[in-house]
């Protein structure tokens, strides 16, 4: 059975590219078969972060060009991925959202995969509600920014009022340290129990440093770099956390029990 997990944040900038290649790698090396999706058909950037060249991408695939299987590439080393397409003027000309059955078609793939993490394009349209309602877990990245608040909301209001979903796991990024990015949360989760009945948790955050900013600018993900196990072990946490949802069984992640809650 495959499980999907989807990333989205609502606005562009708050690294959620680089936290949804981060977790594909890790899964790929703990949990199992593992599928990278950029969901992003004309600004896709995840290929770029892990410094691959795509043979094909979302829209060869859309335009009947290619089959999904022969859109789905492995990095070598790595895991496999799905690639939007970058920097592009093609217009789509699809009535609806091109990319809803998507998630489905991977699904029912004949040599599927263990996991699927999905890099949702930004904002709150359609076509990110429909990746969000196809996925088993879904996972806000916040900043502690105005702006991010903001489109946060906007995104988890429209996906409840729109697809009925109730559940998020928030990843606090770019925290000046654990207290602040608890503040964060604790803040923005007052905001949206004032108007909404959905559930967030807090999955974990990731500090703000230098190191990780120049692992994307190098096209290398930080989890790659040496010297990183305590950040390593901390991504593993949190994708242990969004996992422990009802909606899919939990890997054997090596986790402490202090960790856990």
């Amino acid at each position: 059975m495959t499980t999907v997990i989807s990333i989205a944040s609502g606005k562009g900038g708050v690294g959620k590219s680089s936290l949804a290649a981060n977790f594909a790698i890790r899964l790929q090396e703990i949990a199992g078969e593992t599928l990278l999706v950029d969901a992003d058909l004309l600004m896709a950037n995840a290929h770029i972060l892990l410094g691959h060249r795509p043979k094909a991408d979302l829209v060869d695939y859309i335009e009947g060009e290619k089959t999904l299987e022969e859109v789905v590439q492995p990095v070598p080393g790595l895991m496999s991925i799905l690639p939007g397409r970058s920097g592009s003027s093609v217009t789509l000309e699809k009535d609806g959202d091109p990319l809803e059955e998507l998630v489905p078609q991977i699904r029912a793939m004949k040599n599927g995969f263990d996991y699927v993490v999905v890099d949702a394009p930004a904002g709150s349209g359609r076509g990110v509600l429909n990746t969000l309602s196809n996925a088993d877990h879904v996972v806000i990245v916040l900043l502690g920014q105005a702006t991010s608040f903001v489109d946060a909301y906007a995104l988890i209001k429209n996906a409840f009022v729109e697809r009925r979903i109730t559940q998020f796991s928030v990843v606090v990024n770019m925290a000046i340290n654990k207290s602040k990015a608890q503040a964060v949360f604790d803040n923005f989760q007052r905001t949206v129990s004032g108007f909404l009945p959905v559930s967030l948790s807090l999955v974990g955050f990731v500090l703000h440093r230098e190191a990780i900013a120049n692992s994307s600018r190098d096209c290398r993900p930080i989890v790659l770099a040496p010297g990183e196990k305590p950040l390593i072990e901390k991504i593993d946490v949190i994708l242990y956390r969004i996992l422990a949802g009802a909606r899919s069984p939990v890997p054997q992640i090596e986790v402490s029990t202090s960790e856990r809650g």
